[in-house]
């Protein structure tokens, strides 16, 4: 009998060990389409848009402000970029304070350490304004909450208590 190519030198004998090494390792899973960086990281447009118009009109004073659809990408792939610089500054500080959750006070020392002073006022002045209107909301959130138990107290005693004065009447 004439051997086949890549046959065994014995008839019969089975696979070589070549062919079951090559039948026995797994062809890698596809991998998956990469996704493109723009879509994954890039500002919501209308976002960047209105920001950018709103405080244009505020410096220039008219109401009517054109952004060129470049420029607007520009502005927005600049603020993507400044976020990822400053998220990575801060999280170094946090890094070396030894915690795993970055907070307030690191942002406002990786604004001071990128040399951005001019920022950490404005931000401490947003951050105290936004604080009060969600505490306000919060305190109105829960006494509106207690109102309303209040309210299904009052009108839940109020049924007992008509319930009872039936009973004694018809009794």
């Amino acid at each position: 009998m004439a051997k086949k190519k890549g046959e065994g030198a014995e008839a019969g004998s089975g696979p070589s060990a070549s062919q079951v090494a090559e039948e026995a390792s797994p062809s890698p899973a596809p991998a998956p389409p990469p996704v493109p960086e723009a879509d994954v990281e890039e500002l919501p447009r209308a976002i960047v848009r209105r920001l950018v118009k709103e405080k244009l009109s505020e410096l220039v004073g008219e109401t009517d402000v054109n952004v060129n659809k470049d420029a607007l990408l520009a502005f927005g792939e600049s603020a993507r970029i400044f976020i990822h610089y400053l998220s990575a500054t801060a999280n170094d500080i946090c890094k070396e304070s030894k915690r795993q959750t970055i907070n307030v006070e690191d942002v406002l020392k990786a604004l001071e350490e990128i040399e951005f002073n001019e920022f950490i006022e404005p931000l401490r002045s947003a951050l105290e304004d936004f604080r009060k209107k969600n505490a306000a909301k919060k305190s109105g959130s829960k006494s509106e909450k207690k109102r309303k138990a209040e309210q299904d107290l009052t009108g839940s005693q109020t049924k007992t208590g008509s319930q009872e004065e039936n009973l004694v009447e018809s009794g």
